[in-house]
């Protein structure tokens, strides 16, 4: 009976941490950034203030908007964020290499967007100029390491930016890379008003999202209502920007009903049949001291169901556990803080799962209690 009840909780433990994958995959909207607690973005749907039709929506004015949040006492830093492509050459070798550049308002904080320490660059800010983009140029950025290998980079070489006059300069070499899902991107990090002009989102002053960090939960409500048709992301989500729609979490946490159901009701099948094979006089016992087929067939459904409840509950607490080891170890890998996540939804999935693999396990010892012979039983 032990070895089956283990069997159910290793079954319901392996649903538990796929389908606490999937929950923190579906919740994959935003950019990752320490000291960030909410980001204002499109929705899904990609309607937000300004539709690109060949690049997806993206928010109008960020400046404007993220001045006023600004003003906000209980608001600690705001800042919209662009994520582009840029080819970026060194001149004195000619190597060339594309590269995501993430464009920020600079902070003189400690301070990650997007796993590249910001805190480098010139809080001066000076090219945005109250909107005209004719200010002051600095050219600074922070690359992150594969950059400054493949392009052959020392701080303070400057490169070319592909399909423009402009050049930049690496004022810092970021400590690791760029986190995107389950890998890492060559990335750059610089003023976000130098990356608007170098890609032409200065002409409505676009940016991709705005994070926001706060002590503050009641920002939230009040963030919902920046832009129409925008979503307010807090914290919980993982990093990475989620691109194009995808059923993919979807489809791990039926892959991980169907394995789990699958092992769950075979082995529970299996071994309460073993159990009952052994237990086959006390069985006869029941029926000759006047239980009827049902009533039989009653105690054994309960007993089933009992062990798969009593091994769901312990899935789920191997389960909640294996959950911790496998974020622990995702943050230890690639600097993703949260990947899986367990809510009460979860463990009530986990637990009606139990239940259901022994009700779908039950049908083959039923088989063996009509199949047992009082008689023959008794006097053996």
């Amino acid at each position: 009976m032990t070895v089956c009840i283990l069997g159910v909780a290793v079954a319901v433990a392996l649903l538990v941490v796929v389908t606490g994958v999937s929950l923190g995959l579906a919740s994959s909207t935003t950019v990752e950034s320490e000291d960030i607690d909410y980001w204002i973005v499109p929705d899904d749907n990609g309607a937000g203030s300004v539709p690109l039709e060949s690049e997806g929506a993206r928010l109008s004015q960020v400046h404007e908007v993220t001045a006023e949040l600004t003003r906000d006492d209980r608001i600690d830093y705001a800042s919209p964020v662009v994520l582009q492509p840029l080819q970026l050459t060194n001149p004195a070798t000619g190597d060339r290499e594309y590269v995501v550049a993430v464009g920020v308002i600079p902070t003189g904080d400690q301070r990650r967007v997007a796993d590249m320490d910001i805190s480098p660059l010139d809080t001066e800010y000076s090219h945005y100029a109250d909107g005209t983009y004719d200010g002051q140029w600095s050219g600074e950025f922070v690359a992150s390491p594969a950059v400054t290998e493949r392009l052959a980079l020392t701080q303070g070489d400057t490169v070319d930016v592909g399909n423009s006059d402009r050049s930049l300069t690496l004022t810092h070499i970021n400590d690791r890379e760029m986190a995107a899902g389950f890998g890492e991107v060559p990335a750059i990090a610089m003023p976000l008003a130098e990356l608007q002009s170098l890609t032409g989102l200065d002409s409505a002053d676009q940016a991709d999202q705005i994070l926001v960090s706060t002590t503050d939960p009641t920002v939230e409500s009040d963030l919902a209502g920046v832009y129409p048709q925008t979503d307010v992301v807090s914290r919980a989500g993982i990093s990475g920007v989620d691109a194009t729609p995808t059923n993919l979490p979807l489809a791990m946490a039926l892959a991980a009903t169907l394995v789990a159901g699958g092992i769950g009701v075979a082995f529970v099948a299996t071994m309460m049949g073993l159990e009952l094979t052994a237990g086959r006089q006390e069985l006869a016992v029941l029926s000759a001291v006047g239980f009827s087929g049902r009533s039989r067939a009653l105690v054994v459904v309960s007993e089933t169901v009992t062990v798969a409840v009593l091994g769901g509950i312990l899935g789920v607490g191997l389960g909640a556990l294996a959950i911790v080891g496998v974020n622990a170890g995702v943050s230890s890998a690639i600097g993703i803080p949260s990947l899986a996540t367990i809510t009460p939804a979860l463990i009530g999935y986990a637990l009606v799962a139990a239940v259901a693999v022994g009700l779908c396990a039950a049908p083959y010892p039923l088989y063996l209690t009509t199949r047992t012979n009082t008689l023959e039983e008794l006097t053996r």
